[in-house]
């Protein structure tokens, strides 16, 4: 089917309830209230890197970056930005998404401890499966880890 095509042409993924794409679209439309919130900026979507940002800035900062935007089925990996097409076709709206950034920059400070609380700078973020290859030691080109959890999962550096 054309769309499923132009899906994994565009994201690398396959439409599945899996990935964050089914079910963000699942809560807007079966949840009470969901759309209308995230219609008025009221509902946010993002994922564990995103809330813990969040969290440790005090909702100042809402980000992502592309490793993890990448497995949301939302994000272009070819444009590297949401996919307005997917987005429009599962009547998502943009702005309840994280802003997508790199993996290695400053994104703020933490707020712990509130107003005069300590103020450290997040400075990094990456995925789980993404960040356990180099937690492996796959620092070269073409070495390579395999994981056995939840899923079976292969990864290699690139260069």
């Amino acid at each position: 089917n054309r769309w499923e095509d132009y899906i994994k042409k565009n994201t690398g993924l396959v439409v599945d309830a899996y990935f964050s794409g089914t079910k963000i679209k699942s809560i807007l439309d079966n949840v009470e209230g969901a759309r209308e919130k995230a219609d008025r900026g009221e509902l946010l979507f993002g994922t564990v890197d995103t809330w813990l940002v969040w969290k440790l800035t005090n909702g100042k900062v809402h980000v992502t970056d592309y490793t993890n935007a990448s497995r949301t089925m939302l994000y272009n990996i070819k444009e590297l930005k949401w996919d307005d097409k997917i987005l429009e076709e599962l009547n998502i709206p943009k702005s309840m998404l994280p802003e997508v950034r790199n993996c290695s920059e400053v994104y703020g400070d933490t707020n712990l401890g509130g107003k005069g609380g300590v103020r450290v700078p997040i400075a990094g973020m990456a995925g789980d499966q993404q960040a356990a290859l180099f937690g492996q030691t796959c620092f070269e080109k073409r070495e390579a880890k395999n994981t056995y959890g939840t899923g079976c999962i292969l990864l290699m550096n690139t260069g």
